[in-house]
């Protein structure tokens, strides 16, 4: 009895073995176009608004010790169909470590509301500007 169960089970852990490794050998499926945001009905977006996305983003920031800088930092994304962000990069930076902060930050918000074509949620590529505004006094 015992060596008929050992048997069994001996059976299907090499039948799932070998359909792993052919499921391996089977080509991805395409993947899904990336869209613009210019071409999708509705953009994708952080929860509650950009607005809540820069408080999101103030709360995390750690100012670097540079008086009076001043510029715009630019990360690239895709905001996937589930909301989750892929392909997150420093697409222009202003040094001392901000565009690398930035980036950090991005990776840790919460998903994102997928963007909209024809009903459907889709990929979508997104350049998310984001101001820096350190003065003399903050």
């Amino acid at each position: 009895m015992k060596f008929a169960m050992h048997c069994k089970f001996i059976c299907i852990v090499l039948l799932l073995t070998i359909a792993t490794l052919r499921a391996q050998d089977e080509p991805f499926a395409a993947e899904a176009p990336i869209f613009e945001i210019k071409d999708v009905d509705q953009q994708p977006e952080f929860p509650g608004g950009t607005d809540r996305f820069y408080d999101f983003f103030n709360s995390k920031f750690k100012k670097p010790q540079v008086p009076d800088l001043i510029g715009k930092v630019f990360i690239s994304f895709i905001v996937e169909p589930d909301g989750t962000l892929t392909d997150i990069s420093i697409y222009r930076d202003i040094g001392f470590g901000v565009g690398e902060q930035a980036k950090k930050i991005v990776e840790e918000s919460p998903r994102w509301m997928a963007g909209r074509k024809d009903g459907k949620r889709v990929r979508v590529h997104y350049l998310l500007p984001i101001g820096i505004y350190i003065g003399q006094h903050d």
